[in-house]
């Protein structure tokens, strides 16, 4: 778990608060450091949060992580635009400063708890700094797994033209998310393996239109679910998401579903100890 929780570096320009007015949520308009120490107590009970629902992630987190505060000029605000919030050189989360103005949770204590945020929309659309907490702490830690065999998270396979690399990248990413925001994950027909997982992956690229095909948007979200799922069942959230983030899924022989079976059965037997 994180232990400690500090502002490495604030941008030194004053931020201007409102209070908005409802008895679920408040936002900062102190002086800027207690809204800082605020900030960076939401980071450590959402830390705290994610360890009592998920176990411990002590192996792969720092006890230490610094919080960077920048302004839409810095280099680093690009990070964030790609949903990159973690600088694993300098182990710092790094968030946009105009987050201290942000709708918190009251209680702040309330923010302790894991799941009952995300099974509550009106929490997530109100309150969404939250999220946006969780997702940079869940960055940090896929990132510093994937450190390990000289990786990022996501894999580079996302960002690939080709479909036979990026599909299956994605649907490692899919699996992740709905396994950290989703406390039950969707229902859907797990027997339609030859649509969700293709076994002639040259004939569903040629039948596929595109990345908004409901063909291809299927095996991305369901084919996702089904590989990393019965791993999590058997080895938990902490150690199936550190594996998968140091090991990227890629199609061989061109069968997913072949490919899916490989990997999963690689993942125990490097999971089984």
């Amino acid at each position: 778990m994180i232990k400690s929780c500090f502002v490495k570096f604030f941008a030194s320009a004053a931020a201007i608060f409102f209070l908005l007015e409802t008895s679920a949520t408040w936002a900062c308009e102190a002086s800027r450091k207690i809204c800082e120490e605020r900030f960076a107590q939401l980071v450590r009970y959402r830390a705290q949060a994610i360890e009592k629902a998920f176990g411990d992630l002590s192996a792969t987190l720092p006890e230490e992580i610094g919080i960077k505060l920048v302004s839409s000029r810095d280099p680093q605000a690009a990070l964030i635009e790609a949903n990159q919030y973690y600088d694993r050189q300098h182990d710092t989360l790094i968030f946009p400063r105009h987050i201290l103005n942000a709708r918190m949770p009251s209680p702040m204590s309330a923010a302790t708890e894991y799941w009952p945020y995300y099974e509550d929309e009106r929490a997530r659309l109100e309150v969404p700094v939250i999220e946006t907490v969780d997702n940079a702490l869940w960055h940090a830690y896929m990132q510093r797994a994937a450190k390990a065999n000289d990786l990022s998270w996501p894999h580079e396979d996302c960002r690939s033209t080709d479909m036979g690399k990026r599909l299956p990248c994605e649907m490692l990413v899919n699996g992740v998310a709905e396994h950290i925001k989703t406390a039950h994950g969707p229902i859907f027909n797990t027997n339609r393996i030859e649509e969700i997982w293709p076994e002639d992956f040259s004939d569903f690229r040629r039948e596929v239109m595109g990345n908004d095909d409901k063909a291809y948007r299927e095996v991305q979200r369901y084919g996702g679910i089904m590989l990393v799922r019965p791993l999590i069942s058997e080895f938990g959230v902490p150690r199936v998401l550190a594996y998968v983030a140091r090991t990227p899924f890629r199609i061989e022989n061109d069968n997913l579903r072949a490919s899916a079976h490989r990997y999963q059965e690689r993942a125990r037997e490097a999971l089984v100890w």
